[in-house]
């Protein structure tokens, strides 16, 4: 990694993270350049890159300055966000993400199914039936899983026909692949499998003319991610160090002992 990115990076988490504040004043280049230990030329090209971004704002002869990013920032903050590793966020910030992006998920692929399904053809349907064919071949591993998860979500992106949709698709790639990366790591193989079962089972009784409204196909869609939300959300587990705080302030806050 280089010099540059390392600064980016490490800005990028302190402002998601809260630990710099919308209007706060960032030390002169000199004094950021001795505490990041980069020169002074990586520190400029990373300052400019995070002004690129709508993170910072700077001011000549005046000073670098955070900007508010849930009011400026775009799709780039969002993605590298995603790269960053689990270390470099806070704890229930990053789950906070994650919880973020999936609920925009549950409303989005829906959407985004209307549109492919309205004018799709029956070999792209087929094509579809292929891809999940393929999961169920692969469930023992896990990665292919993931690339034909992520595949999927782009043959919906293109059948919409819709440039918007594809844009967004193509620039929230690697994006996707970290959100599905977490999805199907936190499954069982049974658990993939009824996954993948239960989209073949909808697709395939939407081409039988079972199924024959586009929104209970769908809402289909939407519940099963619903469903897998939850079960992830349960999975997360309380810190030690959070559990004996919260016990700590269950005591204090029961009755008083004569």
């Amino acid at each position: 990694m280089q010099k540059h990115e390392i600064v980016v990076k490490k800005l990028v988490s302190d402002i998601f993270n809260h630990k710099l504040q919308a209007g706060e004043k960032l030390p002169t280049e000199r004094r950021l350049s001795v505490q990041m230990g980069v020169d002074r030329t990586s520190l400029r090209v990373a300052l400019k890159q995070l002004e690129a971004m709508q993170l910072l704002e700077i001011h000549q002869g005046d000073g670098i300055y955070v900007r508010d990013y849930k009011k400026f920032a775009g799709i780039d903050f969002l993605r590298m966000m995603l790269s960053l590793e689990e270390s470099d966020l806070d704890h229930f910030v990053g789950e906070y993400l994650i919880e973020e992006i999936w609920h925009f998920w549950m409303e989005f692929m829906p959407l985004m199914i209307r549109m492919a399904m309205a004018r799709a053809t029956p070999m792209a349907m087929k094509q579809f039936v292929d891809v999940f064919d393929a999961e169920l071949e692969n469930l023992d591993n896990p990665e292919k899983i993931v690339e034909l998860e992520v595949l999927s979500q782009e043959m919906i992106a293109q059948n919409t026909g819709n440039l918007l949709v594809l844009l967004l698709s193509n620039s929230t790639r690697q994006m996707r692949q970290q959100i599905v990366r977490r999805f199907i790591g936190a499954m069982g193989r049974e658990e993939i499998k009824a996954h993948v079962e239960y989209k073949r089972a909808l697709l395939r009784g939407y081409m039988a003319g079972t199924i024959q409204d586009i929104n209970l196909l769908a809402e289909g869609q939407r519940n099963l991610l619903q469903k897998h939300w939850e079960n992830i959300k349960g999975s997360w587990q309380i810190s030690s160090e959070d559990q004996a705080i919260v016990q700590q302030m269950l005591s204090a806050s029961g009755p008083e002992r004569s």
